[in-house]
């Protein structure tokens, strides 16, 4: 274990990549970023306390350029609106009634969003 090391889960099912960026503690190097690859989808922890700050996720989230982003880890609805704060100058934002989503490749979106679920 180290401190503050993170992992970030790529998955790739169904012609999608999925990255969860777990607790992200830092931004993603050049290198990272290449490892990574293209991603359709992210799931990014957006408290900016426990995990990176706003500005660092903005950052990462930009540099990863997925189509969908789903924010997960903001454990306040004060915390969640922070970050779309931020995000509705990027990306449009839909909130679903459900707490799941069924996605394709064919589904994804032509234009970046964040799809917020409900819970936290």
């Amino acid at each position: 274990t180290e401190r503050y090391g993170n992992s970030v889960f790529i998955f790739e099912i169904a012609n999608l990549c999925i990255a969860h960026l777990s607790h992200l503690h830092h931004t993603l190097t050049q290198q990272q970023l290449d490892d990574i690859g293209r991603v359709d989808v992210v799931m990014a922890p957006v408290d900016g306390f426990y995990t990176l700050d706003l500005d660092g996720m903005m950052d990462v989230l930009s540099a990863l350029k997925a189509p969908l982003v789903i924010p997960m880890h903001f454990f306040s609805e004060e915390n969640l609106d922070r970050f779309l704060d931020r995000a509705r100058g990027i990306w449009d934002i839909e909130r679903a009634e459900v707490p799941t989503v069924v996605l394709s490749k064919a589904t994804l979106p032509t234009k970046p969003k964040v799809l917020v679920l409900p819970g936290h």
